[in-house]
Formats: structure tokens, C-alpha cells, sequence
């Protein structure tokens, strides 16, 4: 029986994580196809244009994923592939290609867009059982029948090397769950559900359900998993890989205990809501070896947060980082500027804020408008995306200040808290990114 090749490809991006979302494509195709078949995982960080072609010329199908900034590196590789390979089926799927589905709906160098929710989809195409462009498998609702994402298709040192360097310990991600129960404005995750639900063509237009937004893994089925990764890569620090580990507090508590059953200790850290962090939670995750959590602050004014529907409160965010603190738990922050309402006064309640909970760490952005939020408009399409991203964009003002207001603000408080600065904003400081595109600009030559 012939063996069927199979390429993924993450997209080039200037800073770089493990492509779990192929990872967990390629357990999943691996464990269901009815056949031989044999998987790579390449990614466009390390591997140049050439490389990549040169890795995947006896592939039957090569499937790019990647983000809305990473879109114009899947079309630009998949133009390539054809010109050199033109009988291997190519794929895009990923949040870039699922958000904006348009942009390769009509491009020739793409056979297949998978949008959604990707393991079955890519399945279905493997096994002949797909006789249109478009994609679409509603979101599986048993997550712990889906395999461990698959760490022997990549090679899962080189990310690890590049945090040792930049944090003195290897580490390495799990995901306890997938989706988000909530609707921020600001985040794809939320407003309309992101990649978690099935879409369809009907007259030319797409038509979703509805958005499956939440679904945790088998506690005992994540701690499993981290004590392999943990053994056979000598992890010493883990990130949870999720939108937010506590939406559910009685999953949050079980995960908890079951690391402290199997005995992981190993230290972890993790994106929490502050409206759910309390005593309880923060003993329990202290004695699982929890030493980070990762909250969002977003802004310090009551108008604000009323406005992004995060759910959130000023005085939820105080009790959150008071007794995190008390329990020793080293405490992250972000803060978003620019959603509509923000002014210097908002700016201003907002560094208060800051000053109040004290952070270790804290990283400011700006609202980017991503296809998938409530702030994303079609005239959009024109900004270059591989130049923008929240960390640095010269795209986004809000109703009371310019951008250059904005980023003039941003600076400011970098200078200002700058022992307290996450790595990924020093980052970005280096790499330069922004670009020099503007919203007037882009809309003065439509």
C-alpha cells in the first residue's frame, strides 16, 4: 500500500512558539487515517522559503497554518509550492486563514481551505471524502478522544533551546482546554467564537453555527501527559496554553489536585480571570507548584471595562492580585490602550491601577483590530498584516486619541515600568515591528 506524505507548515512569524495546533492535527490524522501515512512538521521560523520547498518535494499534501499576521507568508508559500509542485494539494487552515476565508477562496495556489476546528477536516481531505474548496467539521465535543499533540513529528528542542536562552529554564506548553465562555471585544477568542464552530458556503456567502465555545480536558489525561513531556524532555517549567485555565473553578481545582496526586512537581503558570481567583484557588495551585499567573488588567477605568464585555471589574482586579500576592505567586500583567473609549484620563486610572497591584511583570499593547473582533471592518484588508500586531502597530486610535498619541503613551509607560517589562515586549522592541502604514493612509488611496 502506497504511503501517503503529509506536510504542515507553520508560517513565518518574528517570534516563535510550538505549533501545537498542527501538532495536535498531525496525532490526530495519525491515530484516524485508514492507511500508511507518514507526517513532518516544518516551521518558517527556523526553515527559509528554500528549505521548506526542498523539505516537502515528496509530499502528496502540504497544509499551511498560521495567524492573520501570518497570512501573506501562506499565500506567498503556497504560490510557491505550485510553481515548483504543481500536483501537490496544498491546504490552509489556522485563525488567519478561518477569519478571512475570502482571501483564499478564490486564490488558484490553494486546493483546499480547511475553516475551523482543524483534525477532522484535514482527515476528511486525506481520505478522498471532500469534493469542494471549503472545509468545515463541527468542533469535536470529546477533546480527550483527540491524542497528544504530536511532539515526534517536530523537532520540540529547538523552542525549548530558545527559552533557556531567554529565561534560564526549558519549557515547554500543554493545553487544558479549548475555546473561551467569554466575549471580550478586543480578543477573536471571544466576540464571535473564533475557529470553534463550522462554517458553509450558501450563495456565495458563509453561513457558521453555532461557536463551540468551551471544552476541558480529563484532568487526569493532562497531568499524564505532563509527566511524559516532562521526563522525556527534562521540561522544568510548563505554560498552560490556554485562553484562561480557571473559567471553570471546580476544573481549575481538579487539575490542581490531580498534579499533586501524580506528583508533576514541576513549576507552571497560567492566563487566569481575576473574577474567579480567590483563596481556595491560589492554595490549591501553590501547592501543585504554580508560581505564575498571567492576568489580564486591560484599564483601569470602570467605563472601559464596562465597554470591552469582559466581565470584569476594577475592584476584581485589586482582590486578584491582593491575594495571589499573599500566597507568593508571581504576577503578570497586560494593559490594552486604545479600545474606543480611552483617553488620557482612562490612561491615567489605569496607571494607578497598575500601581495599586504592584506586577512583577507587565506589558502594555495596543487594541490591533484582527478580523474576528468587534473592532474589524473590510477596509481592513488593505493594512499589510505581517506589520501589525498589538504589541507594535501604527494602525488604531481611539475615539480621543490619535495614534501617535497612543503609542507616545505606550513608550511612556514602558520607560516608566521598565524592571517590570515582559520578555515579549523587549522583544518586539528589537525586532522592530509596526511598520509605517497608517489607517489614513491606507483609506486616502481606496
Amino acid at each position: 500500500m502506497k504511503t501517503m506524505k503529509v506536510s504542515l507548515v507553520r508560517a513565518r512569524y518574528p517570534s516563535v512558539w510550538e505549533p501545537t495546533n498542527l501538532m495536535y492535527v498531525s496525532s490526530f490524522i495519525k491515530d484516524r487515517y485508514q492507511g500508511n501515512l507518514e507526517v513532518q512538521i516544518l516551521d518558517g521560523f527556523f526553515d527559509s522559503d528554500e528549505q521548506i520547498l526542498n523539505q516537502i518535494s515528496c509530499s502528496d499534501y502540504v497544509g499551511f497554518s498560521g495567524t492573520t499576521p501570518q497570512v501573506p507568508h501562506i499565500k506567498k508559500l503556497s504560490k510557491l509550492v505550485k510553481k515548483e509542485y504543481p500536483s501537490m494539494k496544498t491546504i490552509a487552515g489556522g485563525y488567519g486563514p478561518s477569519l478571512q476565508p475570502f482571501k483564499f477562496l478564490n486564490d488558484p495556489t490553494i486546493d483546499y481551505l480547511v475553516v475551523g476546528e482543524g483534525e477532522q477536516s484535514m482527515l476528511d481531505i486525506l481520505n478522498g471524502n471532500v469534493n469542494q474548496k471549503l472545509v468545515s467539521s463541527t468542533p469535536i465535543a470529546d477533546v480527550d478522544s483527540i491524542p497528544n499533540p504530536d511532539r515526534d513529528s517536530i523537532d520540540l528542542n529547538r523552542y525549548i533551546s530558545i527559552a533557556e536562552k531567554d529565561e534560564g529554564r526549558r519549557v515547554t506548553s500543554i493545553m487544558t482546554e479549548r475555546g473561551c465562555a467569554f466575549g471580550c471585544t478586543f480578543c477573536a477568542e471571544g466576540q464571535f467564537g473564533t475557529i470553534w464552530r463550522k462554517a458553509g458556503l450558501k450563495n456565495d456567502d458563509l453561513e457558521y453555527e453555532r461557536a463551540v465555545r468551551l471544552r476541558g480536558r480529563s484532568p487526569k489525561l493532562v497531568v499524564e501527559e505532563m509527566i511524559e513531556v516532562r521526563d522525556r524532555f527534562n521540561i522544568t517549567f510548563f505554560k498552560m496554553n490556554d485562553a484562561e485555565t480557571n473559567p471553570s473553578r471546580a476544573h481549575f481545582l481538579k487539575l490542581c489536585e490531580e498534579m499533586i496526586k501524580q506528583e508533576v512537581n514541576v513549576p507552571w503558570g497560567c492566563n487566569m480571570r481575576c473574577d474567579k481567583v480567590d483563596d481556595e484557588m491560589c492554595e490549591m495551585a501553590v501547592k501543585a507548584h504554580c508560581e505564575e499567573f498571567w492576568m489580564g488588567l486591560e484599564s483601569g477605568s470602570p467605563e472601559i471595562h464596562r465597554d470591552i464585555n469582559k466581565g470584569t471589574t476594577v475592584e476584581m482586579i485589586k482582590k486578584a492580585f491582593d491575594v495571589s500576592k499573599k500566597y507568593g505567586i508571581k504576577r503578570r500583567t497586560y494593559a490594552l490602550l486604545g479600545t474606543p473609549l480611552e483617553s488620557y484620563e482612562t490612561i491615567k486610572q489605569t496607571e494607578e491601577l497598575i500601581d495599586y497591584v504592584d506586577p512583577e511583570i507587565i506589558g502594555f499593547s495596543i487594541l490591533a483590530p484582527y478580523p474576528g473582533t468587534a473592532y474589524w471592518k473590510p477596509e481592513y484588508d488593505k493594512l499589510d498584516w505581517s506589520q501589525i500586531d498589538e504589541f507594535s502597530n501604527t494602525t488604531w486610535s481611539s475615539s480621543n486619541l490619535t495614534n501617535q498619541e497612543l503609542r507616545t503613551e505606550q513608550a511612556r509607560l514602558i520607560e516608566k515600568y521598565s524592571d517590570k517589562l515582559a520578555p515579549i515586549i523587549r522583544k518586539k522592541q528589537k525586532l522592530g515591528m509596526g511598520g509605517s502604514q497608517t489607517l489614513d493612509s491606507i483609506m486616502g488611496a481606496m
